[in-house]
């Protein structure tokens, strides 16, 4: 038997194995985690080229996988690539770790609030790096950007129409040094006006708690990312748009609302709880013709990991 059917034999049995772990919550991984262990890929192929007998490529790769997950989880300071294995809960929180106080490019962006704005759409560009949304923000604020890392800075972009602000979160040229510290931004967003989202997070960790917010449309089109995202009943209709490539989805919904799931997926694992199957593709809660508060879901994923849940 060769050992190239032998290793991507073993290489899917791990990784149906790392998903059935994480829905029922014993660790904690996604495939933005896994897309940053690239490297193994080129050690993996040398290994291939070693001239020795299969078992014992294949045990070397074993090893070699082993090895390099051990490594990152015991001393990578970042937090990125955080398997959580100690955390039995699903939904892990992962920690902002490291010492950014000192040594790493900071920015701070503000647009000021305006009373006559009901309405605002935020476009944003997440290449790469981490988010999450803050806890609070001024009240003379319409939304905040607090940037930390020395990949690039962004640039804000306002469009004031009657009632409606079009706001643009543009990365502008990024760097690449020896010494980079990647990036990690925290918003803060006023809670009056309905929000509108469109986020482009190729790469990035995108963690938004949007319980508290009145949100109209989300759209994310993602590639290797993780996406946590809680959503609120506070607007009559909420409308979401997902594109993923390998990416690791996480929604949130409260069950005050009623919810339906319009899904395209290919090698994705779904987990889609308090949901019933009601056509090819189509899943909805039971107080879907009920409920006044409705949120609509739409995802098209590849070779992604999908859990929805109530709360």
């Amino acid at each position: 038997m060769s050992y190239r059917k032998i290793f991507w034999g073993v290489i899917l049995v791990m990784i149906g194995i790392l998903f059935i772990l994480k829905n029922v919550g014993l660790i904690y991984f996604d495939w933005l985690t896994m897309w940053r262990l690239w490297p193994l890929v080129l050690i993996l192929w040398g290994v291939s080229l070693i001239p020795v007998k299969d078992y014992i490529k294949l045990i070397l790769s074993v090893v070699a996988i082993a090895l390099s997950v051990f490594l990152v989880n015991r001393y990578d300071k970042t937090g990125y690539y955080d398997f959580g294995w100690h955390n039995r809960n699903h939904r892990f929180e992962r920690e902002w770790k490291g010492d950014w106080s000192e040594n790493s490019d900071g920015q701070e962006l503000s647009q000021a609030f305006d009373s006559t704005i009901n309405r605002v759409s935020l476009s944003l560009e997440a290449a790469a790096g981490e988010f999450k949304l803050s806890d609070s923000v001024p009240s003379d604020k319409m939304i905040t950007l607090n940037k930390k890392g020395n990949i690039g800075n962004y640039s804000m972009t306002a469009t004031n129409d009657s009632s409606h602000l079009q706001i643009n979160l543009n990365i502008e040229d990024s760097n690449v040094k020896f010494n980079n510290k990647g990036m990690r931004v925290l918003l803060g967003l006023n809670k009056n006006p309905v929000w509108d989202f469109d986020f482009d997070i190729g790469a990035a960790s995108l963690k938004f708690d949007l319980s508290s917010y009145k949100v109209g449309d989300l759209s994310i089109d993602g590639g290797a990312s993780s996406i946590d995202i809680k959503l609120g009943d506070l607007n009559d209709v909420t409308k979401v748009t997902i594109n993923a490539g390998a990416s690791s989805i996480d929604l949130s919904l409260p069950e005050s609302c009623g919810a339906e799931i319009r899904t395209e997926t290919v090698l994705t694992s779904r987990n889609f709880s308090g949901f019933k199957k009601v056509g090819d593709g189509l899943f909805r809660t039971d107080n879907f013709g009920t409920s006044t508060h409705k949120i609509m879901i739409e995802i098209d994923a590849g070779v992604s990991s999908v859990d929805i849940s109530r709360y």
